[in-house]
């Protein structure tokens, strides 16, 4: 199930800060939180990574609603890929908005990010 983050007006002056979650198995759940500057939760992405087959899986990316188009979607992403390992990627299945915002990445970060199941049998583990 698949938490959205309340939807909060940005405050002035108030940068949102990023906390990752660390998974309680190699392949396990993680999330990378995005919290304003009272530390409510204003975004998230999910996701899945596993080393041993070179495999990551983005399983959901949300943003409160007057917080997007303001980037941080994208740099939540850039900080979860790790800079240690090329992986290959898929993501959950997306939405127009979903599309759009990966192919975005994809340019710039030269990663195709394709909608589908995880590319390895660890990553379908239930967490």
């Amino acid at each position: 199930m698949t938490r959205h983050p309340r939807s909060t007006r940005p405050e002035s002056g108030a940068a949102p800060a990023f906390h990752a979650t660390s998974a309680g198995r190699p392949a396990g759940p993680r999330e990378l939180l995005i919290r304003d500057g009272a530390d409510r939760e204003i975004g998230r992405i999910e996701f899945r990574l596993c080393r041993a087959c070179g495999r990551g899986h983005v399983v959901s990316v949300t943003v409160a609603p007057s917080w997007q188009g303001q980037g941080l979607a994208r740099e939540a992403l850039h900080r979860i890929l790790p800079n240690d390992l090329a992986l290959t990627w898929t993501t959950s299945r997306q939405t127009a908005q979903g599309r759009a915002f990966f192919a975005a990445v994809t340019e710039e970060t030269g990663i195709d990010f394709p909608a589908g199941q995880p590319g390895c049998v660890h990553l379908r583990e239930p967490g």
